[in-house]
């Protein structure tokens, strides 16, 4: 069985939480949830790391899940908790995988960290919003969370609190409201009982610590994202579902273009779900040698 509530302390005496899954002789691959999320979302991601030999180790952001939160950090900052995570697992070499908003830390660490590095991904990932193509493609809820509420901290904390509500009230609903818009392979991934209960905990674990933790991390979106001058960053792989209308082709497009060496892989009927839909197939490639 996983053990999905592990804490270490880091060096200014903050907790960071994590789970460790999969092979745990195999390759390291360090995953970052999504937005909101937590260290639970990787649970599903149990089996089809064992088959390809990865030992995958998912932590909670700070202010979030069983992590202390961290005032005043930035994307830039998490590398060094990866860091001090690794040494505490004895981990030199790793991979880093993150998912939706999980992306900009990829990133973080692809430019930070890169000589530890020997893979880094990022599935169906959020970019920068700054271009008007991508605010353009985003539904009404994107914009309200990312652009209005990202730049009002009490609007951001007022919304995360009445989704606490919903999750503890009503999750079914929320479910229908998650599957509003998404197309059909979408609505059959998030059909699955095991990942309704994976996303329901996994909602609960994002707000455990209550709505300081997700407010900050929304203004960070909305603010500058580490991207490294051409040249100077690691190569980042791309995976992204052609029928995504969370992170529609153009944010794919769009972190292709501030990337200086990255690889695309289209999938022409997945929709935000492919990670959960093809994530043997993507771990796989991850830790594959590609040039």
């Amino acid at each position: 069985m996983p053990k999905i509530d592990q804490t270490t302390k880091l060096a200014d005496g903050r907790a960071l939480g994590y789970v460790e899954l999969g092979d745990p002789t195999g390759t390291p691959v360090f995953f970052f949830h999504g937005f909101p999320g937590s260290r639970v979302e990787a649970t599903v991601l149990d089996a089809p790391a064992r088959e390809t030999g990865v030992r995958l180790i998912a932590p909670d952001r700070p202010g979030f899940g069983l992590s202390d939160p961290k005032p005043g950090r930035s994307f830039s900052d998490w590398a060094e908790d990866i860091i001090e995570l690794s040494s505490h697992l004895r981990i030199y070499d790793f991979a880093v995988l993150g998912t939706s908003g999980g992306s900009p830390y990829v990133i973080a660490c692809a430019d930070r960290i890169s000589e530890r590095l020997t893979a880094a991904g990022i599935v169906s990932g959020l970019s920068p919003f700054r271009n008007p193509a991508v605010r353009q493609a985003m539904s009404a809820d994107q914009r309200r969370m990312f652009v209005s509420a990202a730049r009002l901290p009490w609007l951001a904390r007022q919304m995360f609190a009445r989704s606490i509500k919903d999750v503890q009230a009503d999750f079914q609903s929320v479910l229908k409201n998650m599957t509003e818009g998404r197309p059909d392979v979408d609505k059959t991934v998030l059909a699955r009982p095991e990942i309704q209960e994976m996303l329901r905990t996994n909602l609960t674990e994002a707000f455990r610590q209550g709505v300081a933790g997700p407010a900050q991390e929304l203004s960070l979106y909305h603010g500058s994202w580490p991207f490294a001058p051409q040249g100077e960053c690691y190569p980042i792989q791309l995976w992204y579902g052609r029928k995504d209308t969370i992170t529609p082709p153009v944010m794919a497009e769009e972190l292709a273009s501030l990337l200086p060496h990255t690889l695309t892989r289209w999938y022409s009927d997945e929709g935000h779900t492919l990670l959960f839909n093809r994530s043997q197939q993507i771990l796989s490639q991850l830790t594959s040698k590609w040039g």
